[in-house]
């Protein structure tokens, strides 16, 4: 498991985060839904191919699925995250009152302005944008926060805590370099708060969820910046 924790990393931050590119650089330039179907099924195959790799080699060695946080979230922490749940119900009121609100529906379009290449403009790849949505939350939150934190934590690394969490978090922004700098801290930041959620519950099941649905907003709300340039020409 050792080898493998070390080959794994090392795909992960040498490799991983430039294969993207090769997709992408296309992609920002044309918008076109064929670079974009493509993009998303490399995104498909490559994590889950990643993820069930990472299950076969748990299922062969000493290291258990709870290991890694697949197992369901204590009793304690199950009421811990219902009053977190409650907070995020609280903030998604806030946040669908205010996209009522021109200015912050412009606000909102400058900040997703730097990935609208990947947002969908037609249905097929709307549907393939969910099943996206859908993969990332599962296998980014097994890869990036449970071997990847289980492996980090363990010899000859042994972090732990916040350093642990950070340095995992440096990982996760990384492996969306295409994003570019502002991607890499942004996604950091969302790493880190959901190894934070992670390490309250004792279970992936939150951040799965939680990752899951802060992708699915992106794919099925934002809107492309070919579409926004239409809008405009056409008002």
């Amino acid at each position: 498991m050792f080898i493998f924790g070390i080959l794994l990393l090392a795909f992960l931050i040498g490799i991983y985060p430039f294969w993207d590119t090769k997709y992408t650089n296309k992609l920002k330039v044309t918008y076109h839904e064929k670079e974009r179907v493509a993009y998303f099924k490399y995104i498909i195959y490559s994590e889950w191919g990643v993820t069930l790799l990472i299950l076969l080699m748990v299922a062969v060695t000493a290291t258990t699925f709870s290991d890694i946080g697949l197992t369901m979230p204590s009793e304690n922490a199950s009421k811990t995250m219902g009053m977190f749940v409650g907070f995020l119900i609280g903030i998604g009121v806030a946040v669908f009152g205010l996209m009522r609100l021109p200015f912050y529906r412009k606000y909102q379009e400058a900040q997703t302005n730097t990935v609208s290449y990947m947002v969908p403009t037609g249905k097929f790849d709307k549907r393939l944008g969910i099943f996206v949505a859908v993969t990332a939350g599962i296998c980014e939150e097994i890869i990036y926060r449970g071997f990847l934190l289980h492996f980090l934590a363990n010899s000859p690394f042994n972090l732990e805590g916040s350093v642990l969490m950070i340095v995992g978090a440096a990982i996760f922004g990384i492996a969306h370099y295409y994003q570019g700098w502002k991607g890499v801290l942004l996604t950091g930041l969302v790493g880190y708060a959901l190894s934070r959620v992670y390490f309250s519950t004792g279970s992936l099941l939150f951040p799965i969820i939680l990752h899951a649905i802060i992708d699915l907003r992106f794919m099925l709300t934002a809107k492309s910046e070919s579409k926004i340039n239409i809008e405009t020409k056409s008002v």
